[in-house]
């Protein structure tokens, strides 16, 4: 038998590592007003910051899962390479980078490789539960939400230079890549080898129910990114707007670390509603309320700050909590000798669609303002509340 604590005591770590090694993915957006500065942004590459590790992220998905680079290797070490040479590259952005172009480069490598942690660390999480593996999971999709808002912790040290700050990420990935290596290994529940193999597709075209599922995730995802990722320009937009001087980076760093902290709670408990109510009936209604949210937060822009930080908070716990329920309906659904596939192409889609929203909202800032431009992300949540809607009812009516 397998010590209780041993579990526990993994658990532990890997949550922390993962949190380490995702604040990685936002380290760049976290300090926009210094990049902006250094290198004359605009905002269609401000844009850019965030898209590019989204691209390597679904480039590093699919090598990974070709190449059945957790099956070649020890999941854990995977983890630890991958974290490892994340971390290395945001210090090469942190001390060398002085060409706009080349950071771009350096940050899809950063996506690339946050691939191989991500994943991993769920199957990792996965290997050691069977009864409470649901909890297990949600750990990882919070340590998702709160890494993603370490950088803006960071933020709160109050030092101003860009480069320090995007160390700090690096810092904390090569940590987090110590952590599982020595001490995080493979569970006794670890699942057998799930390989991704695009002759699979027919079958998962044929699953209704799968498909379903994947629409409501895709949906999830079109609000998701575009939110984590423009949510702090539209805070200090708001100030700015309505003549409010507090414009101090501290302050809107502390803000946007409440959502994604907000996030990260709504998510680990998130599953404990998902298991009393189901999964599809928890994420019909986050998205019920995520995008009310998308809605009214524009109609408080530059005229009450207060009600849009309140909205804003709710947003980002409701707009997060979903995440991890959608790959448990999926292995619900799938057939087994095909989930490995259906996960790489339901990432690796729900990803490309977080591109083009993230690339639209400026452009919609451009055209009617910021008062209107998070109404755009309404739309996901639509798609997800009414294909889930379907899910559930062909469940009942089996």
């Amino acid at each position: 038998m397998f010590s209780l604590e041993l579990r526990w005591r993994i658990l532990i770590i890997l949550s922390v590592s993962a949190i380490l090694s995702f604040s990685l993915w936002f380290s760049a957006n976290a300090v926009i007003p210094q990049l902006t500065d250094y290198f004359n942004l605009t905002n269609s590459e401000k844009s850019l910051l965030s898209i590019i590790v989204t691209i390597g992220f679904i480039t590093g998905a699919l090598a990974y899962a070709v190449l059945n680079l957790p099956d070649v290797f020890k999941t854990n070490n995977v983890f630890a390479v991958s974290a490892a040479l994340g971390g290395i590259i945001s210090f090469i952005i942190a001390f060398f980078v002085e060409s706009f172009f080349i950071l771009l480069l350096l940050r899809f490598f950063t996506g690339f490789f946050l691939a191989g942690v991500y994943p991993t660390g769920m199957k990792l999480a996965s290997s050691w539960f069977q009864k409470k593996r649901g909890f297990a999971v949600g750990c990882m999709g919070a340590s998702l939400a709160l890494g993603s808002g370490m950088p803006y912790l960071f933020n709160l040290t109050g030092i101003p230079e860009w480069r320090i700050l995007i160390s700090f990420s690096g810092i904390a990935s090569l940590i987090s890549a110590v952590l599982v290596f020595v001490f995080v290994k493979e569970g006794p529940y670890t699942a057998g080898t799930i390989k991704f193999k695009l002759e699979n597709l027919r079958d998962i075209l044929k699953n209704e129910e799968l498909k379903l599922v994947n629409y409501g995730y895709f949906g999830h995802m079109w609000e998701l990114y575009a939110m984590w990722a423009w949510i702090p320009i539209f805070l200090r937009e708001s100030y700015v707007k309505s003549g409010v001087n507090d414009n101090s980076t501290l302050f809107f760093s502390f803000i946007t670390f409440l959502i994604f902290l907000f996030g990260a709670l709504t998510t680990l408990f998130g599953g404990i509603f998902a298991d009393k109510i189901g999964k599809a009936q928890f994420n019909i209604t986050m998205l019920s309320i995520s995008g009310i949210c998308s809605l009214l937060i524009g109609f408080t822009f530059g005229i009450n700050n207060t009600a849009m930080i309140v909205i804003a908070l709710v947003w980002g716990m409701s707009a997060v909590a979903d995440s991890p329920q959608y790959s448990g309906m999926a292995t619900e659904v799938g057939d087994k000798k095909y989930m490995g596939t259906a996960v790489t192409i339901q990432l690796a889609i729900g990803f490309l669609i977080s591109i083009i929203s993230i690339k639209l909202i400026p452009l919609v800032v451009d055209l009617v303002s910021w008062r209107y431009a998070f109404s755009l992300l309404f739309l996901g949540p639509i798609l997800g509340i009414i294909s889930l809607s379907k899910f559930k009812f062909l469940k009942n009516n089996k």
